[in-house]
């Protein structure tokens, strides 16, 4: 089991101000306590140890430094930013503070300017200390899958893994790019060698986990899914992924409830809706699948598998009429679509039983 990084913060903080009760103008002590409870959340009793070393008179830019850090803490992003660029002008450019300044950016949403501050620092990257080269390569590469920019991050990234410079950390995010260009194999192999040097990374654990998915490996693909949701709740892909997983399992109901958090969390996601219309019809609530359906085709009306489906599922309720008019729209769009054939052979008394309809639901495109 892996420690919790901010308990051992917590436990390191209460350390040092034992230390720092016997000795309150140490200014290593002093430095080390402000970081440790900004990693820990203690943000006043950080704020108050930066009052102690302005008291002091101790370094302007390094603790200016650490103002910085922790109006980043508490996502107070204008002030960091402006703080940052003050240091960057008076100190001279350097990649602690750039990469810094970039992940204002990026929570700021603005993955554009997240790139614009990184790009010139990327190529110097590989020459850098461990730390600082992993902080780079990992929100380089997670503001260019921000801006879809997969072709040349995923170039880049087998480049950096070709030289022996893509930090290890750095292969998780590479992985999570690798799954969305489907190069499976190789995010595999970036996502496991990412899991040895961290367990707990986001986006590795979401690509391993999708990668177990589009293997049928389903109890690997829940485990790894679910352990990417303890850190991140609220992550709409993850929820997809593991609804998928326990579509495929006939967990319909964890399926159901799972998909609804998906949506809730990124509801412009087409095969989320279409899944979880799937999840609640065989389940028997077809109206409940109807409307997630609706919610599809109000994103796209011209996607021809919310059409399909919107006819198989009209179909099913005896709905000949509409069903038709979507079915033919489908036809129009995607002639070979499976779910408007299916749909065609209902329509026509040939198909509709049970079991079949369940085969060709679990044909469902896994999510990418």
């Amino acid at each position: 089991m892996n420690p919790n990084p901010s308990s051992a913060a917590a436990t390191r903080l209460q350390r040092l101000a034992a230390y720092l009760k016997e000795d309150p103008a140490n200014p290593a002590l002093l430095a080390d306590a402000c970081e440790a409870a900004i990693a820990c959340g203690e943000h006043q009793r950080a704020r108050e140890y930066i009052q102690s070393a302005e008291r002091l008179s101790l370094d302007p830019a390094e603790w200016t430094f650490r103002r910085a850090r922790l109006a980043i803490a508490q996502r107070e992003l204008p002030e960091a930013a402006r703080l940052l660029e003050q240091l960057a002008t008076e100190s001279g450019p350097h990649p602690v503070l750039a990469h810094d300044l970039a992940y204002v950016r990026f929570l700021q949403g603005d993955a554009e300017a997240c790139h614009a501050v990184l790009q010139p620092w990327l190529e110097q990257a590989a020459k850098l200390p461990d730390p600082q080269r992993r902080a780079l390569q990992v929100l380089w590469l997670r503001a260019e899958h921000r801006l879809q920019h997969l072709e040349e991050a995923l170039e880049w990234a087998r480049r950096q893994d070709g030289a022996g410079t893509l930090d290890p950390v750095a292969r998780g995010v590479a992985s999570l790019i690798a799954l969305d260009e489907n190069e499976l194999d190789l995010a595999r192999r970036w996502a496991e060698a990412a899991l040895l040097a961290d367990p707990t990374q986001h986006e590795t654990l979401v690509a391993r986990g999708s990668v177990a998915l589009a293997d049928g490996d389903l109890p690997g693909a829940a485990r790894w899914l679910q352990q990417a949701l303890q850190g991140h709740p609220d992550d709409g892909r993850t929820w997809s992924a593991l609804g998928f997983a326990s579509l495929q399992a006939m967990k319909l109901p964890d399926a159901q409830a799972q998909l609804e958090r998906a949506v809730t969390a990124m509801p412009e996601h087409i095969d989320s809706w279409h899944a979880l219309a799937w999840a609640r019809l065989l389940q028997g609530d077809r109206g409940a699948a109807l409307a997630a359906l609706r919610e599809a085709l109000k994103l796209d009306a011209s996607h021809a598998g919310t059409h399909a489906a919107l006819a198989l599922v009209l179909a099913l309720g005896g709905e000949r009429e509409e069903a038709e008019r979507h079915l033919s729209e489908a036809e129009r769009l995607d002639p070979g679509h499976a779910t408007s054939a299916y749909a065609r052979a209902v329509l026509s008394g040939q198909a509709g039983d049970a079991r079949s309809l369940q085969q060709l639901l679990l044909q469902a495109r896994k999510p990418r």
